[in-house]
């Protein structure tokens, strides 16, 4: 009897252990969960909250004002798709639309080569490299309009220096009115836009290359591959995700262009350097259109969004199932 009394109560002993620990166990995972919570909700939650309203409830404000005749004084007048349509006629807009576009396609051509070349040979400096590196990112932290209105010196018809050059080695027939003649403006206009952003695109390519592994720089030149074999068969490969990250970021800049074009000809004469960036700049705040304004900038939201879609799609990294 004493002995089944004895198994009882160990037996009621272990149950209850197993019962604490149970519940213990419970409750450290349930306070585990709480701790990876935390994180979540102090970091995450606020960002996103700052991003649905500054973000998100800003696209959607300007998708609704862009459906009204509005002057930001009286009450908005809706007038559904009045101003997308009116686009579809539009000279000035069509004119501008063609400058972003040509815009898109020029900084492409000119800065993923420059931003690959200009990274492979700095990945390959040894010698004051850090020097060349700061030199080379310096213009991207200017302010674009200190550069703009640097260039406008220089191209300046009285006293800049492009026309004292050409005059002083005898091309006197190449002086041009460079700001105000719409036959090479818009070219004007690109040149500090161009320049000023390649060492955004430098860097960026310098840091994905030196992400490569050494062993297989070392392996191809031990196998006899010359430098620019090095940089066309291994580096350009390896680079395609970031040369994809990189046309992305030039396509969203060049439709929302704005300082150089402005301060340099004001987008003139008439649309002739202005880009999208420009002319929403200047129906919204000069004419006072709001509606129109932001009719515009939906339009360069569609676009960007359009056309990164087109080169994620075409040059993207395709996942295999």
């Amino acid at each position: 009897m004493d002995v089944r009394l004895r198994d009882l109560r160990s037996q009621a002993g272990s149950s209850a252990a197993i019962f604490f620990i149970g519940q213990n166990l419970e409750v450290v995972m349930k306070n585990s969960r709480s701790k990876k919570c935390i994180p979540f909700l102090v970091f995450v939650v606020p960002t996103l909250i700052l991003y649905t309203y500054f973000i998100m409830y800003s696209i959607c404000n300007t998708a609704y004002y862009s459906l009204t005749k509005w002057n930001a004084i009286s009450d908005p007048e809706f007038v559904g798709l009045y101003y997308y349509m009116n686009f579809l006629k539009d000279k000035d807009f069509h004119m501008v639309l063609v400058n972003s576009l040509k815009n898109v396609a020029i900084s492409l051509a000119i800065q993923i080569p420059a931003g690959l070349i200009g990274g492979y040979l700095l990945f390959q400096t040894r010698k004051m490299y850090r020097i060349y590196r700061f030199l080379m990112f310096v213009p991207v932290v200017l302010s674009a309009s200190a550069i703009a209105l640097l260039f406008s010196l220089f191209f300046s018809t009285e006293f800049g220096p492009v026309n004292a050059f050409l005059s002083a080695v005898g091309l006197e027939s190449l002086r041009h009115t460079w700001l105000t003649d719409t036959s090479v403006v818009f070219y004007v206009v690109m040149v500090p836009m161009t320049y000023q952003y390649i060492g955004i695109y430098v860097i960026t390519e310098l840091s994905g290359m030196q992400a490569i592994s050494e062993a297989v720089i070392e392996s191809a030149k031990i196998d006899g591959a010359s430098s620019f074999r090095i940089f066309w068969n291994i580096v350009r490969p390896l680079q395609k995700s970031i040369t994809l990250m990189c046309s992305v970021l030039i396509i969203s800049g060049c439709f929302k262009a704005f300082e150089h074009s402005y301060i340099m000809t004001w987008g003139g004469p008439g649309y002739a350097s202005s880009f999208l960036g420009v002319y929403m700049y200047t129906e919204t705040f000069v004419k006072g259109k709001y509606g129109k304004g932001s009719a515009i900038s939906m339009v360069i939201l569609i676009l960007s969004l359009l056309f990164t879609f087109v080169v994620q799609t075409l040059f993207g990294e395709k996942k295999e199932a």
